[in-house]
């Protein structure tokens, strides 16, 4: 293949003419292949990512899609504890693999989905304790949104991957919390996307709602993207659930909720298709969103008063002085039994207080 690397064009062609021959082979011979030189393949695709157009050809074949399945996803989880420390371009051909993987089964549910259904325990809860002791803790949050994505698009179809989250649920959900709590920018934005984006029906999600509050809040205050994707899961939750049932899990994060929605509510040039879906919902609530009005304001103390000033001359000209800095270290020393600056911090503090008597 490195004969068609300045054109990729006619390096694709080879490509399908090569994976039409294996699709060709008796289904034993292409297995016993492909288990044997997965290895050696994977190696080569680091190296040349396009070879992954051989794969992607014959993921879309029904005959052969389920046997290269079953070899890659078990590759690639045999060796789910080095993605943490690839490099990137090793790390992007893992993640596309799996994708790719993932695809087929949406392709060809029937044969594909008991095989991804196999792995898929260990594939997700093995994710959450090899992130947190990662190099790169983002290939595996990288590596659950595709399969959260590709599980997620089946329109409600894989009933038996479905079975196999639901377990997972709970354990699932907390893991997620708790790597929210520790997380800023882009990973906690991926987090928060992963809360959201669990496959599974909004009846499974029910009694663990209270975890999806909090990640609900922060969606409406990240990119634009997670912004569409919180108002979509809080709607789903005002059209489908009563208000006896929502309305004191949302109380949790009623505050910064509203806080949210409302700084969604902007004309031109700001997002229409928020500020449209925000009056939407606030509809839908029906004024239930005024219930904050009811809660003690948050309020934030400032300091109102001027600065202590003293006034120094020097000569024609007059200096101001700020006594604040200094006199807040002199107020920290005084408290200090064993500090040996205790007598002068007094006498500085009882100076800048004499100073400001007599100016009054």
């Amino acid at each position: 293949m490195s004969l068609f690397d300045v054109d990729h064009r006619d390096g694709n062609e080879a490509m399908d003419w090569f994976a039409g021959v294996l699709s060709e082979l008796n289904l034993h011979v292409f297995q016993e292949v492909w288990t044997h030189k997965i290895e050696f393949f994977f190696e080569l695709a680091k190296k040349r990512p396009a070879l992954l157009h051989i794969c992607q050809s014959l993921f879309i074949k029904e005959t052969a899609s389920p046997t290269l399945v079953a070899i890659v996803l078990r590759f690639l989880i045999d060796r789910l504890p080095l993605l943490g420390e690839y490099d990137d371009q090793t790390a992007v051909v893992t993640i596309r693999l799996y994708k790719m993987a993932f695809n087929a089964v949406q392709t060809f549910p029937q044969a594909n989905e008991p095989i991804l259904a196999s792995h898929l325990a260990k594939l997700i809860m093995d994710c959450f304790p090899l992130a947190a002791k990662a190099t790169k803790p983002t290939n595996y949050l990288h590596l659950l949104r595709g399969l959260f994505r590709a599980i997620g698009g089946g329109g409600g179809r894989f009933e038996l991957l479905y079975q196999e989250v639901l377990p997972l649920l709970p354990e699932m959900l907390e893991s997620l919390n708790r790597q929210l709590l520790a997380s800023e920018g882009f990973t906690r934005d991926m987090i928060v996307e992963l809360c959201l984006t669990v496959p599974l029906r909004l009846t499974h999600l029910l009694p663990h709602l209270t975890y999806l509050m909090h990640p609900l809040a922060l969606a409406l205050r990240g990119s634009p993207e997670l912004v569409s994707q919180g108002l979509r899961t809080l709607e789903l939750c005002i059209d489908n659930l009563t208000p006896d049932f929502l309305d004191p899990t949302l109380s949790t994060v009623l505050r910064e909720l509203m806080e949210a929605l409302h700084s969604h509510l902007k004309p031109l040039p700001a997002n229409h298709h928020h500020a449209h879906t925000t009056i939407r919902i606030l509809g839908k609530l029906g004024g239930r969103n005024r219930r904050l009005l009811t809660k003690e304001p948050a309020l934030h103390y400032r300091q109102y008063s001027p600065p202590a000033i003293a006034l120094l001359t020097s000569g024609s000209s007059i200096d101001k002085i700020d006594l604040s800095p200094v006199s807040m270290l002199a107020s920290r020393t005084i408290k200090k039994a064993s500090s040996p600056y205790r007598a002068p911090a007094y006498k500085y503090l009882a100076t800048c207080l004499n100073v400001l008597i007599h100016e009054v």
